[in-house]
């Protein structure tokens, strides 16, 4: 019983979309089963994507100096530190939720939150392939407009993020390797 009750206590988002699940096939089970359904889409998605990006991920963590990283993504990087994260961020393929591991490692590795967050913001939201989709759907004012105002509003909230958090405060899984030996 013990057991059980740790594992509940070290999973609580599971166990809590586990129970959501449960009182949902009992209360509309018709609502569960397409619920079930779509989780299993991203679920399937994610399977294919990961992959990838943890090997991804492990190139980056295994060959790539971390001098390199604070060089060209660290706090005192500057400028080229801002265009080489807008660049990473708007050529990027994928889900945001596959920039997650990398930025962990670039992190891990000296790049400063301002440059993570305008990674992860321009992957979301700059994408080149999206930008000439939106031209072509929306007009070519309304992309290049949206496209200046949301490079202003990452540069604002990459300075108020990088005030806000500190790296020390990021996790670090080096750190705690070292700790527990």
């Amino acid at each position: 019983m013990n057991n059980i009750l740790v594992k509940i206590k070290k999973n609580k988002l599971l166990t809590l979309v586990s129970l959501t699940y449960l009182v949902l096939f009992l209360v509309n089970t018709d609502k569960a089963i397409l619920s079930v359904k779509n989780s299993m889409y991203y679920v399937k998605e994610m399977l294919e994507i990961m992959p990838a990006i943890f090997v991804i991920t492990a190139l980056i963590e295994k060959n790539v100096p971390k001098n390199v990283i604070l060089n060209n993504l660290g706090k005192n990087s500057g400028i080229k530190g801002i265009v080489l994260s807008f660049i990473l961020g708007s050529f990027s393929a994928g889900p945001i939720y596959a920039a997650f591991p990398i930025c962990k490692t670039l992190i891990k590795k000296g790049a400063s939150i301002s440059n993570i967050v305008i990674i992860l913001s321009s992957w979301a939201v700059i994408k080149v392939p999206m930008l000439l989709n939106e031209a072509k759907f929306l007009g070519i004012k309304f992309m290049f407009l949206r496209w200046i105002l949301t490079i202003i509003s990452i540069l604002c909230m990459s300075y108020l993020v990088s005030l806000l958090v500190e790296h020390a405060n990021t996790p670090n899984t080096e750190k705690k390797i070292i700790e527990l030996s």
